[in-house]
């Protein structure tokens, strides 16, 4: 399974990375570019600090953001137990509100994140693996519907 989520990985980010200078630099009002967030996500995994700049961008931005980390760190960068910090903090920042931030248009779906997700899960063990899985379960209640 390892192998099938690393390949999987691989071929989404090598089919988005041929498309990527279609949209990377198109902005809505409410939306950033995908030039933006990975700025954003180069920022935040060097500096270790969030500014509310940031924090904005990855709430509008959606499906974009594992994107972008994916794009921005290597796999032993996004698995180093600071940076994975970090790299948890980005995601559950991009769902948190993604019902009412990412525009209607816009990538509110966390398919991406998923995958990264468990490619991510994959990759490391003990408390690293349970922060994982408390991200996952966080961003997988954000997308239920209200009851």
């Amino acid at each position: 399974m390892k192998a099938g989520s690393f390949l999987l990985l691989a071929i989404l980010t090598l089919t988005v990375a041929t498309s990527a200078q279609d949209w990377q630099h198109c902005k809505t009002v409410s939306s950033y570019s995908f030039a933006e967030v990975k700025d954003s996500v180069h920022r935040v995994t060097t500096s270790h600090f969030i500014e509310g700049l940031d924090d904005k961008t990855f709430n509008r931005s959606g499906d974009l953001v594992p994107l972008a980390i994916v794009q921005t760190l290597s796999d032993k960068e996004m698995t180093s137990p600071q940076t994975l910090e970090w790299v948890l903090l980005i995601l559950r920042d991009a769902y948190a509100c993604s019902s009412r931030c990412v525009p209607p248009s816009g990538d509110s779906q966390p398919r991406i994140a998923l995958l990264l997700l468990e490619h991510l899960h994959n990759k490391t063990s003990g408390k690293m693996r349970s922060s994982i899985d408390k991200t996952k379960e966080f961003i997988m209640q954000q997308g239920r519907p209200v009851e």
